[in-house]
């Protein structure tokens, strides 16, 4: 599960508001340190950038890994800290994945939290997509 979830190239699979990744660091792929872009799918997003955000992985472990936005431009400019954290444990059926999602907006943005938690069901399609996604891989 790990090297598809360390692998960016899969991000687009699973993520709806993914066309494309670029990794934009020296560390290797999947470890502590890497870094990487997101960019949006064509006619998401208006703008040169094609709705890029920038990501560090800032700690991973044997069972868990926890991503973090380094970006502060675009859609990023919202978010004062965003981080993913990805847990893996054992289940009768196979493997357990929990992923929690903890943002804090800026200040002057804080107006947004009501529209961010009515949109919470977009992450949980991206998340049944990545479930979706995972058993397709281990079948294969």
């Amino acid at each position: 599960m790990w090297s598809f979830l360390g692998d960016i190239s899969n991000i687009p699979k699973w993520d709806r508001g993914v066309e494309s990744t670029m990794a934009t660091s020296t560390r290797p792929s999947g470890a502590e340190g890497f870094e990487f872009d997101t960019f949006a799918p064509a006619g998401m997003v208006d703008g040169e950038d094609r709705g890029r955000m920038s990501y560090r992985i800032a700690e991973i472990g044997p069972d868990h890994c926890t991503i973090q936005l380094t970006s502060s431009t675009g859609n990023a400019r919202f978010f004062k800290r965003a981080e993913w954290r990805f847990h893996i444990a054992p289940a009768t059926a196979g493997t357990l994945l929990t992923c929690a999602a903890d943002f804090a907006f800026r200040f002057r943005y804080i107006i947004l939290t009501p529209i961010f938690y009515a949109l919470r069901s977009a992450i949980g399609r991206d998340l049944l997509n990545l479930k979706r996604v995972l058993e397709d891989t281990s079948l294969g």
